[in-house]
């Protein structure tokens, strides 16, 4: 059978952490004829199946997504699916497959044209549901289904099903067609058209031709926005935001229309987002098959009609007009404030209403079929926390702060069951109190830093909990057996700690192997950069094709804010005392000074471009003489330097007399590998002079930005904005275990 083991689509792996490592790839023979004239010359599939085929092909249950949705049915539907559920992998062999035209594995706007080897985008043929209806038929066939118990689906979904019975009346035996309408109607059609304008109205968009690893970001995120408005109902706005505000000047309702447009930004592709609304747009179950009333009338199928009261993108009144027309219909009314994602909210009550139809339609008891408990939902995170540092503390300060309204305006169910620090553990399932975590913490018992000698049994128990997910804000270069034992245990990790990833190469190969084994996430964008997006700049020019060919940065805040202070007249000693005070150094100021930390740095993001770097390969030329640093307390470091202040003092102003100013600088060439940080006299048209405070940067230089880099800048170091970079990376592993309107249309 045409079945791969790995995508052959290059550009699949920029959305890996969306494509469940369960699924596999159908690669169809022969180019496809579309429907409206265009043609794909090749074509893949990304399915997943539950179950087992019975011996005759006839116990298959096909599960159509929504419009951004994946072939990933446990996670955005998962108490659907279940012993006795409406989708029960005990009886039936269920198959969701990503839809043609998507950007999760299946052939869309996102791959690469065979005839060029780029992205199609905006070049994608036209395509409509019956093409997409089509493809999923094929990989049915493949399988060896060779009867359908039932067709399922909601929004998008759900007219597929209705394709479905149209296109092969005699493989389907019953369909539930939920929340869609037998065609796309004025209003519908106006609202994706309003989506598309947004997109269009983005200066990056450049009528689809636009650069895939600068994307329009904003064009998109406005049209989820618009999306968003139109998946709920005005009493569920209500309901949850009101007038409210979420911080001074913005609306709750702002902050999460904001937050699901950067959702989508971050795990969608804007050509697809074009393709699949002109796609719904299309959808017509009567053209060119004679008039709409009979064509519904031809449905012979058993179908189950669900509505939801508050729909105000597929009305009630479109199902109820489904319901009437097709002979053998029931109408299943849902009762809800929610609007037209309550088939993801509610979905109990949906799934106890489908298995009783398909129990009437199979003929088989409702009283006597057991109903197990729906399994557990995807929203719940629960962390452990090492480090109650400067970062520690404003993580834990921001998640007591944000914990209520994650719950009630994103559905994130967010709780913190361990607090470690050099002392001991404090570790609770149920969750910890965040108001007196401190007094909580220190009456924990005294059993040391947390490592693999003490912390195994406190990892078992945190994989026991939902979303599990251990967040390093330490500075220990311990903790990189830690990591591995977490993800065997299939817990994710978040990570401020540069030294696990800086560590030996093997040690670092062994790590990501782990990883990839315990299929789990691994984010650690803080490592480098505070909150600015340095390693996600970097990885999407890699997944995009564009070759980076050298680095150049300011990467340590901290000697950005100690050079501010020297060249503003303050002494370095007292500069250094400033920044620790402010939390801005590492746990040892030295590894700032002596040009270890942006070694580290440096070595993280050359190991993002595959270079095998090593950090005791780095040139590093320090800021300040060895006997300056020499060993000793912290105390002692600044004694040492009060030696130093005036010698430093006259370098800085001899730097000035010639017109510049000295910045610590790390330089990346990648053709030889060679890495060197130090510091530089620049002038004052040079990007580092500009630099304030505690600001870093780096400037990408590629075949696509070769004579005006890519230049990322901003706020390189503090509590406060480190803290929410983590808990930016701890809301992405939310949202890849399923946050709910994130799979929505």
């Amino acid at each position: 059978m045409p079945f791969v083991d790995h995508p052959p689509d290059p550009l699949a792996p920029a959305r890996a952490a969306f494509i469940a490592p369960e699924t596999r790839w159908f690669e169809r023979p022969g180019p496809l004829d579309l429907e409206l004239g265009g043609r794909l010359e090749r074509v893949q599939v990304a399915f997943r199946t539950w179950g087992t085929l019975a011996p005759g092909g006839d116990n298959a249950v096909v599960v159509c997504h929504a419009f951004t949705g994946s072939a990933d049915v446990d996670r955005w539907w998962g108490k659907m699916l279940g012993p006795g559920q409406a989708l029960d992998p005990d009886r039936d062999f269920i198959v969701c497959s990503n839809i043609l035209g998507s950007c999760y594995g299946t052939t869309g706007p996102a791959s690469s044209d065979p005839a060029t080897g780029r992205p199609y985008l905006g070049a994608f043929p036209d395509i409509t549901l019956r093409d997409m209806v089509r493809v999923q038929g094929e990989l049915a066939r493949e399988l060896g289904i060779r009867s359908i118990r039932a067709v399922i689906g909601g929004s998008l979904g759900g007219m597929q099903t209705l394709e479905w019975a149209l296109l092969h009346p005699e493989r389907v035996r019953s369909i539930v067609p939920i929340a869609n309408s037998a065609r796309h109607s004025a209003w519908a059609i106006g609202i994706s058209e309003a989506q598309r304008a947004a997109l269009a109205a983005d200066p990056r968009w450049k009528d689809g031709r636009y650069d895939p690893a600068d994307p329009p970001s904003a064009g998109l995120a406005a049209a989820r926005m618009m999306a968003m408005v139109s998946y709920r109902s005005w009493e569920s706005f209500e309901q949850r935001y009101s007038r409210r505000l979420q911080s001074p000047g913005v609306f709750a309702m702002e902050s999460y229309l904001r937050y699901q447009g950067q959702q989508l930004v971050d795990r969608f592709d804007a050509a697809t987002y074009h393709a699949l609304t002109r796609a719904m747009d299309t959808h017509d179950v009567a053209r060119g098959r004679g008039e709409y009333e009979d064509v519904l009338r031809s449905v012979r199928q058993p179908a189950l009609v669900v509505s939801i009261d508050s729909d105000a993108l597929y009305l009630p009144e479109e199902q109820r007009e489904m319901a009437r027309l097709m002979p053998h219909a029931r109408l299943a009314p849902i009762e809800s404030p929610h609007g037209h994602d309550a088939f993801l909210i509610h979905v109990e009550e949906l799934s106890a209403m489908v298995a009783e139809f398909r129990d009437r339609v199979e003929g088989r008891e409702t009283s006597t079929r057991p109903r197990a408990p729906a399994p557990r939902g995807g929203q719940g995170v629960s962390l452990l926390v090492l480090g109650k540092g400067k970062v520690g503390s404003e993580l834990l300060e921001q998640v007591r702060q944000q914990a209520g309204s994650l719950a009630s305006d994103y559905d994130i169910s967010l709780k913190v069951a361990g607090v470690a620090d050099t002392r001991g553990t404090l570790f609770e399932e149920q969750g910890i109190d965040l108001s007196h975590w401190r007094e909580l913490l220190a009456a924990a018992k005294a059993t040391g830093p947390f490592g693999v000698r003490g912390g195994l049994p406190i990892l078992d128990r945190l994989a026991r909990l939902p979303g599990p997910v251990l967040v390093d804000l330490t500075a220990s270069a311990d903790l990189l057996p830690v990591y591995e034992e977490a993800f065997r245990r299939g817990i994710h990790v978040v990570g401020a700690n540069k030294r696990p990833l800086a560590a030996p190469w093997p040690e670092r190969e062994r790590l990501h192997a782990a990883r990839r084994q315990g299929h789990v996430h691994f984010h650690y964008e803080t490592t480098v950069g505070a909150s600015l997006p340095l390693i996600d700049t970097l990885k999407n020019l890699v997944r995009t094709g564009d070759r980076v060919r050298s680095l150049e940065g300011a990467l340590s805040g901290t000697i950005g804010f100690v050079l501010g202070e020297v060249e503003k007249g303050t002494a370095l000693s007292l500069s250094l005392r400033w920044a620790r005070e402010l939390g801005y150094t590492e746990a040892d100021p030295r590894d700032d000074l002596s040009g270890v930390d942006t070694a580290r740095k440096s070595v993280i993001l050359a190991r993002e471009l595959g270079l095998r770097a090593e950090v005791d390969a780095v040139q590093i030329d320090p800021l300040l003489p060895p006997e300056a640093l020499a060993g000793g307390s912290a105390d002692e470091l600044l004694e040492a330097l009060r030696r130093h202040d005036r010698a430093f003092a006259e370098r800085v102003a001899g730097v000035r007399a010639r017109g510049k100013v000295l910045r610590y600088l790390a330089r990346l060439d990648v053709a030889n590998g060679r890495i060197a940080v130090g510091p530089v006299e620049v002038g004052p048209d040079h990007r580092a002079a500009r630099l304030r405070d505690v600001e870093a940067y780096v400037a990408f230089t590629t075949d696509r930005y070769p004579t005006s880099p890519l230049l990322v800048q901003g706020a390189g170091v503090g509590g406060a904005v480190t803290a929410g970079g983590v808990l930016t990376d701890v809301l992405r592993v939310a949202s890849a275990l399923g946050v709910r309107a994130s799979w929505s249309g």
